[in-house]
């Protein structure tokens, strides 16, 4: 935990921002970085030290060779446990505790510290250990992975808050038992004002790459990285003389990744040691794009990394080679270049293209600064964490209720039932033609804000292609929009599926619309009353005009509902939808297949 150490900064850049807000943090860490495999701080079995930002740090010997071998990784993690719970039963005024994964063990005594001293346990997800592993092949053993889904579920029911970094992550949570009330996401980000440096004017030269364009991995080397992809990439990219790769970091799989280039005959790429993370900011403003990578497992399409952040705040370009929650990230902001996980060609067909057209690199950038500055920014992430801690000390004043009235959820699941019983033959009918017509997935799964905004997937019929411009850049929404999908948006038959929403307790029937989770830091304090209640299938902004009013309209209406919410109220609008669909009433603006993003009215902070 140190931006002198190379790897992430979250933990370390957040305890800064509280500390500064007056509280006291004290971070228990391990003498060993799990990157480089150095010790750090002071010597002894115990240290102390005093950072910069204010916070103590107290370390506690842990096994050091944690890159020998996994055992050895084992043996580091079960040090650390012991050693870290010890330490931390002799901390005075404690009023929250928070434990970190992965891995999990971690946690596990984290947990165990704030059942000791009668506080509530913060349970952050940074990864989905032990699926991850077991998805990698790391862990096999059949009693290991018992013990790691134990061990995850009752940490996921224990936790007073599980607080996952991207919300990818919130489904798999939910499924193992975690609570939805008690789930909030404080994602990862960036402290994008430590990108405004200029470029260090010495890496070029050392390296021996001045007059090349430099694409740049920087981060954790370890298998999960599929470093191989971007070396078979590579190899496709000899022949250009004017591009270098550089693959900076370190981690267990180095050794084997410079011995893999080397038989390959790579004299394009170029290895180089990690650096600290205070050093990595004029380290990327002196490159031209940026790579991000991950094998192509199911779980790595929920993941935020935090490189990715780190990329776009230095107005770089990216090119991902990772599907899923940080595509929607990347592709919003417009900071970058999607390319398929584990597809070499693909991979080194982006670099080329970017490589040629140092517009786009200079605009991509530029887009991507923008949108991590305004949306990511970790002072945004720290107001949040503040909130969700002063929430949970002793004391302090719980948050409401959902609002609504009594039996509101037993007639949602009730009318949701007998709904999707009665349209079942018109649920098939649009599943074939969606499928036949635009083709697989059926289901267009979004994650989106539900009540008190917490997030949730919202299932609905797919309306939309997935095609792209020249630039690999998702085309505008009308152009997007098929023939079918016009179709079903007009009668709002691609919202049907949302009735399963409705019996899982994410939506009401009647309700605010829920949207995307980044609005979330765009509302007032008077607009962020909307999420006092479930999101609804339909709402009263629905049936007062839908898209052919403003943002503003509709959050006036939302803020009204929620102010007057009753069972004559949601009758009134259900039946006015019924109208509304069948006159197709307010469905759009003319020429527009959907609104247009909605940016916020709410004051920048200083």
């Amino acid at each position: 935990l140190s931006s002198g150490e190379s790897g992430g900064t979250r933990h370390e850049e957040l305890a800064r921002y509280l500390t500064a807000r007056g509280h006291q943090v004290v971070v228990v860490a391990g003498q060993t970085s799990y990157l480089t495999g150095r010790k750090m701080g002071p010597a002894g079995m115990v240290s102390k030290e005093r950072t910069q930002g204010g916070f103590e740090i107290i370390r506690c010997a842990t096994h050091s060779k944690i890159h020998r071998s996994f055992a050895d990784r084992l043996a580091a993690f079960f040090t650390f446990v012991l050693g870290s719970f010890l330490v931390s039963l002799w901390i005075r005024n404690v009023d929250v505790v928070w434990g970190t994964s992965p891995p999990l063990f971690q946690a596990g005594s984290a947990l165990a510290v704030a059942r000791l001293k009668r506080v509530p346990f913060v349970f952050e997800v940074r990864d989905l250990w032990p699926d991850f592993a077991i998805q990698l092949g790391v862990l096999k053993h059949p009693a290991g992975i018992r013990f790691g889904h134990w061990l995850e579920r009752l940490l996921y029911r224990s936790a007073d808050l599980v607080m996952p970094n991207s919300p990818g992550y919130v489904p798999h949570i939910v499924q193992r038992g975690g609570d939805e009330a008690r789930i909030q996401v404080v994602p990862n980000g960036v402290d994008v004002r430590a990108f405004d440096v200029p470029p260090d004017p010495g890496f070029r030269h050392r390296l021996g790459l001045e007059n090349k364009i430099i694409a740049l991995y920087s981060g954790a080397l370890g298998y999960a990285n599929d470093l191989e992809t971007l070396l078979e990439a590579s190899k496709q990219l000899v022949s250009r003389r004017d591009i270098a790769v550089v693959i900076l970091g370190d981690g267990k799989e180095r050794h084997r990744l410079q011995r893999q280039a080397e038989d390959m005959g790579l004299s394009n790429v170029v290895f180089a040691s990690a650096r600290p993370k205070s050093e990595m900011a004029p380290i990327l403003a002196s490159v031209d794009i940026c790579v991000a990578t991950l094998r192509d497992i199911p779980l790595f399409a929920t993941p935020y990394p935090n490189k990715v952040f780190d990329y776009m705040a230095a107005g770089k370009p990216v090119v991902l080679a990772i599907d899923g929650a940080i595509r929607e990230v990347v592709e919003a902001a417009g900071g970058g270049v999607f390319s398929p996980p584990g597809d070499a060609e693909a991979l080194a067909a982006t670099i080329a293209r970017l490589a040629d057209d140092g517009e786009l690199r200079q605009h991509m950038g530029a887009s991507g600064r923008g949108y991590v500055a305004q949306y990511f920014d970790r002072r945004l992430q720290g107001e949040m964490l503040e909130r969700l801690l002063q929430e949970l000390a002793p004391g302090a004043a719980r948050p409401e209720k959902i609002r609504g009235y009594p039996g509101k959820r037993s007639t949602d699941v009730l009318l949701a039932t007998v709904a999707l019983i009665l349209c079942s033959p018109l649920l098939v009918l649009t599943a074939a033609s969606v499928w036949l017509f635009i083709g697989r997935p059926v289901i267009y799964r979004q994650t989106r804000a539900g009540a008190f905004g917490r997030p949730f997937q919202l299932l609905k019929f797919r309306s939309m292609t997935e095609a792209f411009d020249e630039e690999g850049r998702p085309l505008p929404d009308d152009r997007r929009l098929t023939r079918l999908g016009r179709r079903l948006r007009a009668w709002s038959l691609d919202e049907l599926p949302e009735l399963v929403n409705v019996l899982r307790g994410d939506m009401s029937l009647v309700g605010p619309r829920p949207l995307v989770i980044r609005y979330l830091d765009r509302y007032s304090s008077e607009q962020m009353r909307r999420h006092h209640a479930r999101p609804g299938i339909t709402g009263l902004s629905q049936v007062s005009g839908r898209n052919a009013i403003s943002w503003e309209e509709k959050f006036k209406l939302d803020v009204w509902y929620v102010n007057h919410i009753s069972p004559w109220l949601d009758a009134r609008i259900l039946m006015r939808t019924l109208l509304a669909i069948a006159r197709r009433h307010g469905v759009s603006q003319p020429g527009q297949a959907t609104m247009e993003e909605f940016l916020g009215n709410r004051p920048t902070s200083q």
